[in-house]
């Protein structure tokens, strides 16, 4: 064995252990979601069930009224946040990284201050401004946050993406009579289905698991989101059934395991593009 495919060998390694760490949790919880509610107090504890059930997963669809609420709420406000989101970067992004104008580096050195700063310094005020123009407990009150959150890390990949596009390729196309949107939409957004995947993984996984605003601006239960409905899956005294918690943890994933299988084929292509370097 040379010492290449040792160091090679020994970084699988490392870089497997990490990966068993970080999947930990997710994987605790996928087998909890299966086992029995003797099974999960039982000492010692198992780590694989005894008996595969479905039944955790049989209560909250049929026994947890609030989870469809809950659910249906998540996906319009995190499907509106993602959409209005790419929209705008890609606009904003294909403006700050084709074009030169007044101002554009300021623009860039806000976006990158706001990204500097933790969300949690905004929600005092952007609660006083929503309680004053009526948006608290609405669907929008929750995703004008979001977009204006998440916008300055979307505009700045899209525009790294977008200045990695050949110039000729944009004057071929005022050549041919097109507008600067009609380059935009065309040409350049096409070729920039790499950020633009990158884009909307990150802006929905951000949204989707959010639970700060979310606790904060929606107080009825007609509106809450499915990261604030968990955490009143507590029964009396304060505990939790595990295995309840378990089986909606898993089902909350899988809209996001589906977005990312959908569009993972783009989101590795940016990586290797280098589009993620701003």
């Amino acid at each position: 064995m040379t010492k290449k495919h040792f160091h090679d060998i020994l970084l699988y390694i490392i870089l497997g252990i990490a990966a068993l760490i970080f999947l930990s949790p997710f994987i605790w919880s996928l087998l909890t979601s299966f086992k029995g509610t003797k099974e999960i107090y039982s000492v010692p504890l198992t780590i694989f069930p005894k008996l595969f059930t479905f039944v955790h997963y049989k209560y909250v669809l049929t026994n947890v009224p609030d989870f469809p609420i809950y659910f249906k709420n998540s996906i319009v406000v995190s499907f509106v946040s993602v959409l209005l989101v790419a929209l705008l970067s890609s606009l904003g992004g294909y403006a700050l990284g084709r074009f030169e104008f007044k101002g554009a580096r300021l623009s860039l050195f806000f976006m990158l201050v706001v990204l500097a700063l933790p969300w949690g310094i905004y929600l005092i005020p952007i609660y006083i401004m929503e309680n004053a123009v009526g948006l608290i407990d609405t669907n929008l009150g929750l995703i004008l946050p979001y977009v204006a959150l998440n916008l300055p890390l979307a505009t700045v990949i899209m525009r790294g993406t977008f200045r990695l596009i050949p110039s000729s390729l944009e004057d071929a196309s005022k050549i041919d009579g097109c507008s600067p949107l009609q380059t935009w939409y065309l040409i350049m957004l096409p070729l920039a289905r790499g950020g633009l995947a990158a884009n909307i993984i990150f802006t929905f996984i951000m949204v989707w698991g959010e639970f700060m605003y979310a606790r904060t601006l929606m107080l009825t239960t007609s509106t809450k989101t499915l990261a604030v409905g968990i955490t009143e899956l507590q029964v009396e005294g304060g505990t939790w059934p595990y295995g309840i918690l378990s089986a909606t943890i898993m089902l909350s994933i899988i809209p996001t395991l589906i977005l990312f299988l959908l569009l993972q084929k783009y989101f590795t292509k940016a990586i290797l593009e280098g589009s993620l370097k701003g």
